[in-house]
């Protein structure tokens, strides 16, 4: 039986040519990229507000999150991941979202991270992936509220 059906389903990501791995529970949708408002006074990770059929959200530069250097402009594969916290969404961009994998949390060789965002690795035979937790962010977020 396939993987992604008998494990936990991840959605991987790029991001600088490093391949992540995010749990793709908390993901509400991923739609392609565009350009964000910016907003006075906003972190610099944040690149602006977006509207999505109704829905007002932030675009979080994850490139930024990552340590990533940053880019003058994304290109047709790049996305934004909407992330669902609580009552609030918030969106990632990602240079291209690849596929989804199927892998068990005992899997992953957990790392401290200062971050907290990313948890680990996991190699899989198709690769190594980089296991984030992107929702670790909206956390501290909704923190400073």
């Amino acid at each position: 039986m396939n993987d992604v059906l008998t494990k936990e389903q991840w959605i991987s990501f790029y991001i600088n040519g490093e391949v992540y791995a995010q749990p793709i529970a908390v993901i509400r949708e991923i739609v392609p990229y565009r350009e964000a408002s910016p907003v006075p006074g906003a972190p610099p990770e944040v690149e602006g507000i977006v509207n999505i059929r109704g829905d007002v959200m932030s675009v979080i530069n994850t490139r930024k999150l990552m340590d990533a250097p940053d880019i003058d402009q994304y290109d047709e594969n790049a996305r934004i991941l909407i992330l669902e916290s609580g009552e609030h969404l918030l969106g990632f961009s990602v240079d291209k979202v690849s596929e989804i994998v199927g892998f068990n949390n005992e899997q992953v060789e957990y790392s401290q991270s200062d971050s907290g965002l990313i948890k680990g690795t996991v190699n899989l035979p198709q690769g190594l992936y980089i296991v984030a937790d992107l929702g670790e962010y909206t956390h501290r977020q909704d923190n400073y509220e």
